[in-house]
This record gives structure tokens, C-alpha cells and sequence, in this order.
């Protein structure tokens, strides 16, 4: 159930950031759909595996500009989580902004798995 949860959330978020009503921020957007993506996927590795290629085709069919945001997205990621990083692929607004799709995810998370345990509660 809390699988479910957080992969109905995640594709909620998704379908959210790529709308085509929100055409003139899509490198923003790219950021929040890459941000979530890899939260997800690290969240429920074992039912979602990484598809070689797909954030590039994403950001294709967006129209956003991969060489530059992927990285930066990327490395946003691994500063935040303490990993290894390339300093000189980080753009300052960028991080800002993965930080705060990451807070709003997790709490989203903590939220539906509070609903999930409630709900599961004798």
C-alpha cells in the first residue's frame, strides 16, 4: 500500500511539472520532474529500475536544455545527500530549488505514509 502511495505521487508530481500549459519554465520544470524521479527511484528501487536514456528523452520532449540542467540537477542531489560531487556543475538556483522539491516530496511521503498507517490500524 505505501508503495502504491508514493508511486501514485510521484506520477502526480510528474504529470504536474510536465504540462504543456507550463511551456515557457521548462527548464524548471525538467529540474522538478529529474528531482522526483531519482527520489522515487531511490525510495522504491526495488520495484522502478533507472531506464538508460529516459531523462534525456524527458527533456527532449520538453524542449529543456539536458547538458545543462541534468548535471546541475544531479549534483544538487548529491550535495544535499552528502555524496560526492562536481562543484562546478552546480548552478546556485537550481540546488535551491531541488532542495526544496526534495522537502516538499518527503513530506508529502511522511504524510501518505501516516495516512497508509492509520488506515492499516486495528
Amino acid at each position: 500500500m505505501k508503495l502504491r502511495a508514493i508511486a501514485a505521487l510521484a506520477v502526480t508530481l510528474a504529470l504536474a511539472f510536465s504540462s504543456p500549459a507550463k511551456a515557457e519554465n521548462v527548464d524548471a520544470d525538467f529540474v522538478a520532474l529529474a528531482t522526483i524521479s531519482y527520489a522515487v527511484l531511490q525510495k522504491c528501487s526495488s520495484s522502478y529500475e533507472f531506464i538508460d536514456g529516459g531523462a534525456r528523452r524527458a527533456a527532449d520532449r520538453m524542449g529543456a536544455d539536458f547538458e545543462t540542467y541534468a548535471p546541475a540537477t544531479m549534483n544538487a542531489i548529491f550535495v544535499i545527500m552528502d555524496m560526492e560531487y562536481d562543484r562546478t556543475k552546480l548552478i546556485p538556483s537550481v540546488t535551491q530549488r531541488v532542495r526544496s522539491h526534495l522537502e516538499e516530496l518527503l513530506a508529502e511521503i511522511k504524510k501518505a505514509t501516516a495516512s497508509s498507517a492509520k488506515s492499516t490500524a486495528p
